[in-house]
């Protein structure tokens, strides 16, 4: 019998570990705070074709019936998910990668937290277990953060990481609808919020043409681990979906200290340690899907 919750494991993990790369290429945008908005809109733009795209290789000529079968869920999915976006941004261009990524890692606890309240979902003591790891690392990690200077940047990271708790229980909520239409309908408002705000505050479409290349880039790393993420919500439960995506958080902040990169936020020794903590979890997590057969929903 084919194990599908190892199945599922393993498309959340690659997704988390694409998804790693957004952070630096966002630290690569000239003058960012100044170009939130269009980075924004070109990024939504990529977000919603590459999964279009997908879903419609896909479900080839049922491509438009597929569009009948969203629901309320779907909708206020994408629409939280589009508030993430803006929120991961701008927690971006305000604080560091390590901070900005270390307050998406509080996700698993909440999307945990919030399956358990709409969807009646229980967590494995391995799970349990897995998560306090993931507490613990985190802990360590923002022992010696400054807290003077990132404050701002707290905030919008924890607004993210609520954001896509809600996200997970939104796609886990009703297995009839297509997952991958969420994610799209949020690139979609994502470009439908920012071009508003950039015609109400009189800002101009235009970008220098690095920008435009890293958000279109950084559209395409979205949207494929979108497609993983979705994919592999049929299998997991709500906790273990966001734990699992974590190793973004500590992949994100390997690449940004790489000097390949050009970044080279050198991140502390309680980082350090931290990271291997969570890393660890989620090894602990993937040896124990190997054990797990569970009925995927359909």
């Amino acid at each position: 019998m084919q194990n599908r919750y190892f199945l599922g494991f393993l498309l959340v993990v690659i997704s988390g570990i694409i998804w790693s790369f957004g952070a630096p290429l966002v630290r690569l945008l000239e003058d960012a705070e100044n170009y939130r908005l269009q980075y924004l809109l070109y990024r939504g733009l990529i977000i919603t074709s590459v999964i279009l795209i997908y879903v419609a290789f896909r479900e080839g000529k049922d491509f438009f019936l597929t569009f009948k079968r969203i629901d309320s869920w779907s909708l206020v999915g994408s629409v939280v998910m589009s508030f993430t976006f803006f929120g991961w941004i701008y927690a971006l261009t305000t604080t560091t990668v390590a901070i900005t990524l270390l307050m998406l890692a509080l996700s698993p606890v909440l999307s945990a937290f919030l399956g358990y309240l709409i969807l009646g979902e229980r967590l494995s003591p391995i799970t349990f277990i897995n998560m306090l790891i993931v507490a613990a690392g985190i802990t360590i990690m923002v022992w010696d953060t400054e807290k003077s200077t990132t404050l701002l940047g707290v905030v919008y990271g924890f607004f993210v990481a609520l954001g896509f708790a809600i996200y997970t229980i939104t796609i886990r909520k009703n297995p009839e609808v297509p997952k991958l239409l969420t994610p799209a309908l949020a690139g979609f408002f994502c470009m439908l919020w920012a071009t508003i705000l950039i015609l109400v505050s009189g800002s101009s479409f235009e970008m220098a043409s690095a920008n435009i290349g890293i958000s279109m880039m950084h559209g395409l790393v979205v949207g494929v681990g979108l497609i993983l993420y979705g994919l592999g919500a049929k299998y997991l439960p709500s906790g273990e979906l966001v734990m699992l995506s974590l190793l973004e958080v500590v992949l994100g902040i390997f690449w940004a200290w790489l000097p390949i990169f050009g970044i080279h936020e050198v991140p502390s020794t309680n980082t350090l340690i931290g990271g291997c903590a969570i890393f660890m979890a989620i090894i602990f997590q993937g040896m124990n899907a190997r054990k797990k057969h569970v009925i995927p929903m359909p």
